[in-house]
């Protein structure tokens, strides 16, 4: 999945630019499964932006220590779970349609598969 960074769009240039570096960081050191750097980075974003989604979402893949949305989806029973944390429903409260989109297929796939209807 090619990732986009987006910070919420009521935010000047230089704070925009320190969610977006801050992003790309976290994203980076949860392919390199270096979650807690990843968490730090995310809350970093949070602090600058408190309403990013990618930021919840990033933090949602790292307290389970996900390093992409691929994996992810392979192994569904393992984290199940995730929709139930705060920070996947902020992550989706504060998504735009187009990021409101890719999280919600992602969660109906896996709780689809957890029921038995999709495999």
């Amino acid at each position: 999945m090619k990732r986009t960074y987006q910070a919420s769009t009521n935010l000047d240039k230089e704070t925009t630019e320190k969610v977006l570096r801050e992003l790309k960081l976290g994203y980076l050191n949860l392919e390199d499964g270096f979650f807690d750097e990843a968490e730090t980075n995310f809350r970093l974003s949070l602090e600058f932006d408190p309403n990013c989604a990618d930021a919840w979402w990033g933090l949602s893949l790292s307290k389970f220590q996900i390093s992409n949305e691929d994996q992810l989806f392979s192994n569904p029973m393992q984290y199940k779970n995730i929709t139930m944390l705060d920070e996947c429903k902020n992550a989706l409260e504060f998504a735009d349609n187009s990021q409101k989109n890719i999280f919600k297929s992602l969660l109906e796939s896996i709780d689809k598969i957890n029921e038995g209807d999709n495999y």
